[in-house]
């Protein structure tokens, strides 16, 4: 039995240019896994899981495809750096509607959703997409907007940024 895909012309469980790449994926990988390792180290301790998961989005899409348009500093850096500054002011804002109660986890829910609307507006208008700034700004929303949440973000990417700046002569696209 034969199965038609109506996107690709052949499945592969295995991607058929692996074994030709399969040094250069371990490479890349292991680079990966250790600057996520000197990230986490050095400023893990400040932040919440969500968060790591997004910066670990990060890491992966740059040691994947690091000569993407979604890897390059502008996109890394502007979308993480938007989704710090939208998950801030919906914070404040959040904080005016509901002051000292506790709100109910459907508006919370609801104030992380708008806030991720706005992010990939913002993103799209100022030409920094980067999806999984998405991941950290969720992070910060239902985790609690602090100094230390922010700046681990903001450093992480920066970080991870100047990394692939500097390995771009013996990192290159998986794909």
């Amino acid at each position: 039995m034969k199965i038609r895909l109506k996107l690709d012309k052949e499945f592969h469980l295995i991607d058929p240019g692996f074994k030709l790449k399969r040094k250069r994926y371990f490479l890349q990988s292991f680079f990966a896994s250790i600057a996520l390792f000197f990230i986490l180290l050095f400023e893990g301790s400040i932040t919440d899981g969500a968060i790591i998961a997004g910066i670990a989005g990060t890491a992966a899409l740059i040691f994947f495809a690091p000569h993407s348009y979604a890897s390059e500093t502008r996109r890394v850096m502007g979308g993480h750096s938007i989704a710090i500054v939208i998950s801030v002011l919906a914070s404040f804002i959040f904080g005016l509607i509901f002051p000292d109660t506790e709100a109910p986890l459907v508006f919370l829910y609801l104030y992380s959703s708008i806030s991720l609307g706005l992010l990939i507006v913002f993103m799209g208008v100022l030409n920094c997409e980067h999806a999984p700034a998405a991941g950290c700004l969720l992070g910060l929303t239902l985790g609690g907007v602090t100094f230390g949440n922010a700046s681990f973000v903001f450093l992480a990417a920066l970080t991870l940024s100047i990394i692939r700046i500097l390995m771009s002569k013996w990192i290159t696209n998986l794909l």
